[in-house]
């Protein structure tokens, strides 16, 4: 990345985003520790035999590879981004909080979409956080990934709509320390100022317009870019491949040692060629697949898929060669850390 992150354009605000998806700021990875909590809690009322039949089966995929629900938790933890739905959509409202981009607009799609569907996130991530029993059950402590990405979203969303900001939510947006942020708060030189323990809108944006870190919000205008070139598919021999609920689809590049593997967990199988992979998908009730997580960051992982999406060859090529190419990133990054 050159230059400011809010000089970035939306292409790059999601390389950017893909590449520093990870543990560390996953709120995925706090479902995870609330779903542990669960089965430890449900444990003590139905007995830990019953509970861990129960568990194991709820998490899925998750618990691939291990007799212990706990410990197959503990080996995924970066998985519950792509399995479980609300792993998904925080996935995604991650981009919006951190980026100020929708991650899931189309390249035509109308303003007033893509504004429900992010007040739709951020409301349900809202209510959901309100229900966590965060500090009973995984204790004051705790990581902060799930709590951080909501308020960031919620003080984001606060921004867009010119509506006063949380303090916290500021502080994080400039990267500084709350307690910096106390101190512009208070005193007779303060250079924020608060009303009602928020901090409106015009003097929190004059403040982070001075702030290097800031992205300010691009999702109104910003949309996938196709860099202008308009080109013409034939579909004289389309393809039709599943797809993910997270958008992600069943393409050539999933290949892996010479072999596709599909299938639900327990009935997966390694199969030689794309075309042979895509029919026997194509013949499930409910296809299913491995693929890498953003990041290549973990184990592959079985995603299944919600629908069918129509597609030239060409389209397919094109999309592989982009995720190759961000993979390319993705590990001269990790080479620099």
């Amino acid at each position: 990345m050159t230059g400011l992150p809010r000089d970035m354009d939306y292409e790059e605000r999601v390389r950017e985003f893909e590449i520093g998806y990870d543990y560390a700021n996953d709120p995925g990875a706090t479902l995870v520790e609330l779903v542990r909590a669960a089965g430890d809690f449900l444990s003590q009322i139905v007995g830990a035999e019953n509970a861990d039949v129960g568990m194991k089966l709820l998490i899925g995929t998750l618990a691939e590879g291990e007799d212990d629900w706990r410990e197959g938790l503990k080996t995924n933890v970066q998985g519950a981004f792509s399995e479980w739905p609300l792993g998904q959509m925080l996935h995604n409202l991650s981009a919006y909080a951190h980026y100020g981009i929708d991650i899931e607009a189309r390249e035509h799609e109308d303003q007033a979409v893509i504004e429900t569907r992010l007040e739709g996130m951020v409301d349900t991530a809202d209510r959901f956080l309100a229900i966590c029993p965060l500090d009973a059950w995984l204790g004051r402590d705790r990581e902060r990934q799930l709590e951080e990405t909501i308020l960031l979203a919620r003080g984001r969303w606060a921004l867009d709509h010119d509506r006063p900001i949380e303090p916290e939510a500021l502080a994080l947006f400039g990267g500084v320390k709350m307690s910096r942020m106390r101190n512009m708060l208070s005193g007779q030189n303060s250079t924020l100022r608060r009303e009602n323990g928020l901090v409106p809108a015009k003097s929190a944006m004059d403040w982070l317009e001075k702030r290097p870190s800031f992205c300010p919000s691009i999702w109104r205008t910003a949309r996938p870019n196709y860099d202008g070139e308009i080109t013409t598919y034939t579909y004289a021999q389309p393809l039709f491949v599943p797809m993910a609920r997270d958008g992600s689809f069943f393409h050539h590049g999933l290949e892996r040692r010479g072999t596709f593997t599909i299938g639900e967990k327990g009935s997966e199988r390694h199969v030689h060629g794309f075309r042979d992979a895509l029919r026997d998908l194509q013949e499930m009730s409910d296809p299913a697949w491995r693929r890498p997580p953003p990041g290549d960051r973990g184990g592959w992982s079985i995603v299944r898929g919600t629908g069918w999406v129509r597609m030239s060859q060409q389209e397919l090529d094109a999309h592989v060669r982009s995720e190759k190419e961000l993979m390319k990133h993705i590990k001269e990054g990790h080479e620099d850390d």
